[in-house]
């Protein structure tokens, strides 16, 4: 178990899931040059901004709004085994084609998790997803926030 903490404030579980579910509310657009504003902030609406304030996490640099970008919350997180996934951890890619989502639950099929994602050509949404991802599952590793707390 780690002791560092990432640079944003310690963050609950369940308030993970009420910033994320606040995207899912307002229907948040992919985009990767613009951004989104509601009570929790300002941030890039990709997912790797999606992630950033879901997380509580400043902007980068912290003299502007955005988030950190994929790569980066490999830095504020640990590796951890899938069995361990609890909601607010997330399933990264950092390499090519980047991509992140946020852990919500196992589904009741087998091999398969729901995940919140800000995907291209969508909206902020909620869906099943074959672990650990569709889309090039072997570059896809489970992460915990290290600011997280139970």
């Amino acid at each position: 178990m780690t002791t560092a903490r990432a640079p944003g404030r310690p963050i609950l579980r369940s308030e993970i899931v009420e910033r994320a579910c606040s995207w899912l509310r307002d229907a948040v657009p992919h985009s990767r040059t613009r951004f989104h504003q509601n009570e929790h902030g300002i941030y890039r609406a990709d997912c790797s901004g999606f992630v950033s304030m879901a997380w509580g996490l400043p902007g980068r640099p912290e003299d502007r709004h955005g988030g950190y970008d994929t790569h980066s919350l490999s830095v504020v997180s640990d590796l951890i085994p899938a069995e361990q996934l609890r909601a607010g951890d997330v399933v990264i890619r950092t390499d090519g084609a980047r991509h992140v989502v946020i852990f919500a639950a196992w589904a009741e099929e087998p091999g398969r998790y729901w995940a919140y994602e800000q995907a291209g050509g969508q909206h902020t949404r909620l869906r099943a997803i074959t672990y650990p991802h569709e889309v090039g599952p072997e570059l896809y590793v489970p992460r915990r926030y290290l600011s997280v707390s139970e």
